[in-house]
């Protein structure tokens, strides 16, 4: 991240990162996207989902009222069994299209919350999009393997 990166640039890249994303996944197989690769790890669905908490988590300090968790979010197996997180507990499995518009809520609550901070927003930000940009990479890799992308 250059100096000059500030917080309203960082959040354009996020939003074009969430477009390209949704791109990249209009028109799947629901059924595809929601399937573990045979390794076992995340399938695109939960990558998915877990990018929507990922952004609850790293942000969600930002947002009016404080943080605020989707029940469709996922997040990291280590820590699905916290209190504050049981809200995702049992969550039924969502379409991909149902997670990206619960993300597109959650981030527009967060934006406005980062407009109006003084400062600290700049390097969370671009920690999150980095993020962001390496599962994106695991999604299009899970894509590619799979003979559909």
């Amino acid at each position: 991240m250059g100096e000059e990166t500030g917080p309203v640039t960082l959040l354009t890249e996020i939003e074009t990162e969430q477009s390209r994303l949704r791109g990249l996944l209009s028109g799947r197989d629901e059924a595809f996207m929601a399937e573990r690769p045979p390794n076992g790890t995340w399938s695109v669905l939960e990558n998915v989902r877990h990018l929507l908490f990922a952004e609850q988590s790293h942000l969600g300090r930002f947002r009016a009222g404080g943080r605020e968790w989707s029940p469709l979010g996922l997040p990291p197996t280590g820590m699905q069994g916290q209190r504050q997180l049981q809200v995702m507990a049992g969550t039924p499995t969502a379409s991909v299209a149902e997670v990206m518009d619960a993300w597109v809520v959650a981030h527009a609550s967060i934006r406005a919350g980062i407009e109006g901070d003084a400062g600290g927003a700049a390097k969370v930000l671009d920690r999150h999009l980095r993020h962001l940009r390496a599962h994106i990479k695991v999604i299009e890799r899970l894509l590619r393997n799979a003979g559909s992308g």
